[in-house]
């Protein structure tokens, strides 16, 4: 931490004399700058060790499904917040299900509102389920207003 000046009076031939400028000054070099180093030195490391390897699949290119997006807090019994859908083909999303609030709806309606919305899917893309469920928190809802973003008036 001392500059070189500092550190030559400290350890030179008036402190406890192992002050050598053979050695020192690239010690001193490495020390500071041996975060950053280091840093480069794993940069290059992970970069050649990754892999990138391209599969194609064209017979997957023009598969539908159908992803259920849930707003909904972490836990078991936590309430459905609102409920959206994504629908994709291959690796590109192709349409969206806009967010609809629950809130105030029993487990029962929430249910038939999901059915509904397979038989809308499966219509248009025959797409019969959902291939996953993606849970996200409730304070992410994209809807405005809503109980996590309440209309502010000014």
């Amino acid at each position: 931490m001392l500059d070189a000046a500092q550190a030559q009076a400290l350890h030179g031939s008036e402190g406890d004399g192992c002050w050598n400028p053979k050695v020192c000054y690239s010690r001193r070099s490495y020390a500071r700058h041996r975060d950053r180093k280091n840093q480069q030195r794993n940069r290059s490391r992970q970069e050649s060790v990754l892999k990138t390897l391209e599969v194609e699949i064209p017979e997957f290119a023009y598969l539908y499904y159908a992803v259920l997006v849930v707003y909904r807090a972490a836990g078991g019994d936590t309430p459905v917040h609102a409920i959206s859908a994504q629908v994709w083909q291959g690796q590109q999303q192709i349409a969206i299900v806009e967010p609809i609030h629950c809130v105030g709806m029993v487990p029962s309606q929430v249910h038939l509102y999901v059915r509904k919305l397979l038989a809308l899917l499966d219509e248009e893309y025959g797409t019969r389920k959902f291939a996953s469920l993606e849970r996200i928190d409730p304070q992410q809802c994209p809807m405005h207003p809503c109980l996590h973003h309440p209309l502010v008036v000014a």
